[in-house]
């Protein structure tokens, strides 16, 4: 009887350590991630060694490829259970909108946990649109930090820095919902105006909720506007947020947003596309609005030379140009932000 052959040093575990060493070259020419290098690399380094010493036997040279692949959906597993015990978890749940779930993807090879909602709307012209829109949940958590820790500094200056503030910075983690609304653009071959106008009703369609700097009381606390709404529905208010406004990436993580931050919102995603877009506030009203710099007729502010015809956020069917009867006088509003 012939004596086997012995593995020698080309055992698995050394090529699991020659793939480690491999994958950082790998990782040099190619723009993946760490572990989709040394996937890559331990696969080649399997499916070259199980040639070169089993060429006679077809089935022996994939032993090593077969070994690879068991150990690869091993380290994602792990990696699956890792970061879903790791990813921190948002401190109340009851900030979050029922209508945000939670799922799983990969991206770039790691376990990227998101927190998603699935939308179908009508613009305002009858048209419908649908999609399902997403921001990852570490994004959602550190810009909501972000955004507390530097929040003291904008107490004291105007309206339009913190505004301009929230949409700089999270403008690159509204990329997933961004990447959506331009595929929604493209699929239904959406002009500038009809584009404007499904980015608007998109957010109008959120029902409304009410942010305050501090904690949310029961509604028998406030004055009648706000008491009518909280009495049936106790759920629309969130606390304890700078400025009483949230920030995009939070808002779009719990659907939870009243008007100046759904106009901030909307700023972000239109200046994203060009827009010359700006926010109108009034004092004697209470109240934030969008204000748009496009061909249109119906109500407008002046400023610079150029119209930008006001847009209502908070609610439904209002159309580039009106406003609501008890919010109508021009000589109310001022622009506190512009792009341009």
């Amino acid at each position: 009887m012939t004596k086997k052959e012995g593995a020698g040093c080309f055992t698995f575990p050394a090529i699991i350590l020659i793939s480690i060493v491999c994958s950082g070259l790998i990782k040099a020419f190619l723009p993946v991630s760490i572990f989709i290098a040394f996937a890559i690399a331990l696969v080649v380094i399997s499916l070259l060694l199980g040639k070169l010493k089993n060429n006679d036997n077809s089935k022996s040279s994939l032993r090593y490829v077969i070994y690879s692949a068991f150990f690869l959906v091993s380290l994602v597993g792990l990696r699956y259970l890792i970061s879903d015990l790791s990813t921190p978890k948002l401190a109340t749940t009851h900030t979050i909108s029922e209508n945000i779930y939670r799922q799983t993807i990969f991206e770039k090879g790691d376990s990227i946990q998101l927190l998603s909602q699935k939308r179908r709307w009508n613009d305002n012209y009858g048209n419908s649109y649908k999609g399902n829109f997403s921001v990852r949940e570490t994004d959602y958590l550190s810009s909501k930090k972000e955004y507390f820790s530097r929040a003291k500094k904008y107490y004291r200056l105007p309206w339009g820095d913190l505004y301009q503030y929230l949409a700089t910075s999270d403008t690159p983690r509204l990329d997933l919902i961004l990447k959506k609304l331009k595929e929604i653009k493209t699929k239904n071959a959406l002009n500038q105006y009809e584009f404007a106008d499904m980015i608007v009703t998109f957010i109008q369609d959120i029902p409304y909720s009410f942010v305050f700097q501090k904690d949310c009381q029961s509604a028998d606390t406030y004055e009648d506007s706000i008491r009518i709404i909280l009495e049936s529905c106790p759920d629309c208010c969130i606390g304890n947020i700078p400025h009483g406004i949230q920030n995009p990436v939070g808002f779009m993580g719990n659907l939870k947003g009243d008007c100046d931050t759904r106009t901030v919102i909307i700023y972000t995603i239109l200046s994203h596309f060009g827009y010359d877009v700006a926010i109108l506030n009034s004092d004697y009203y209470k109240h934030s609005i969008l204000g748009l710099n496009i061909p249109s007729k119906g109500t407008y502010k002046l400023h610079k030379g150029k119209r930008y015809y006001v847009w209502e956020t908070t609610s439904k069917y209002y159309t580039l140009g009106t406003l609501p009867n008890n919010f109508s006088t021009i000589t109310h509003w001022y622009i506190v932000l512009t792009n341009t």
